[in-house]
């Protein structure tokens, strides 16, 4: 696997006040506080909810193509065959997946080349319908990044996010593992070390509800100990921590039409 790459003093960042436009649930679990920086806020576009049902059957175990779904929605990568929503998407990886275990890695990958370089057997998710193969011209590694550092977590999320790469984030906890997608975080002012929260969307966070599945981008504090960043309040405790991060860069970048469309007004980023 990639290493990610290394992030340099100052980075590129444009910073609104005003609430996301997008007119789905907002789920605040702590209070938001310090400088706040999201994607879609600084270069466009609006955050992505791929989400499970409770009355599928083929969904149960695909947290990580949910995911995989949004970074391909959010980047554009995933406006091939007739697809347009994440939804769509998070429905073409059942359609050709098995219903088990995987990692967004190896499905950026298939959807690049259609093939599946993951782990065999009978516990990781494998292609049992041919597809994906969209981009045979374009090598995923051009694109695709990732860090395994847990201590590093949060300086690697505002890393990816400031660059304009969508976000996934592989959490751990009790020897499970869930894959969700980071849209932002919240970070001292006077401190670019101190990391307040991430904003989130979730597969799993309305699976058992009744009816449709509303989209929902949620805010959760972190806390850095036993050299790993926690998710406070997450799935009812804070024993989940951030275990990978994966970033997915756009083709062409999405901060170019938007800075020229702001007139080149931005501030700056600055990190140690």
């Amino acid at each position: 696997m990639k290493k990610a790459a290394g992030f340099g003093s100052i980075l590129l960042a444009l910073v609104f006040s005003a609430e996301t436009t997008r007119g789905d649930t907002i789920v605040l679990n702590g209070s938001p506080q310090g400088t706040r920086y999201r994607l879609f806020d600084m270069f466009g576009g609006t955050w992505q909810d791929a989400e499970k049902s409770s009355d599928n059957t083929e969904d149960d175990m695909m947290c990580w193509a949910a995911q995989a779904s949004n970074l391909l929605a959010w980047t554009g990568f995933g406006d091939v065959a007739g697809m347009t929503t994440t939804d769509q998407m998070f429905q073409y990886f059942q359609d050709h997946w098995t219903d088990k275990s995987g990692n967004s890695w190896y499905g950026l990958d298939w959807w690049f080349d259609g093939t599946n370089d993951g782990p065999g057997g009978s516990t990781w998710s494998q292609v049992d319908v041919p597809g994906g193969g969209f981009f045979l011209d374009k090598d995923i590694a051009d694109y695709r990044h990732w860090s395994a550092d847990k201590e590093a977590a949060m300086e690697t999320v505002d890393s990816y996010i400031t660059a304009g790469w969508a976000t996934g984030l592989s959490i751990l906890a009790d020897g499970g593992l869930h894959a969700i997608t980071c849209w932002g975080f919240n970070v001292n002012p006077d401190d670019p070390t101190d990391y307040y929260g991430i904003w989130i969307t979730d597969s799993d966070d309305d699976k058992d509800g009744p009816g449709e599945r509303p989209d929902a981008l949620c805010y959760y504090e972190v806390s850095l100990h036993d050299d790993a960043w926690y998710l406070q309040g997450y799935d009812g405790g804070d024993d989940w921590c951030i275990r990978e991060v994966i970033g997915m860069e756009s083709v062409p970048e999405p901060i170019s039409l938007y800075v020229l469309l702001l007139g080149g007004t931005t501030l700056l980023r600055r990190r140690r």
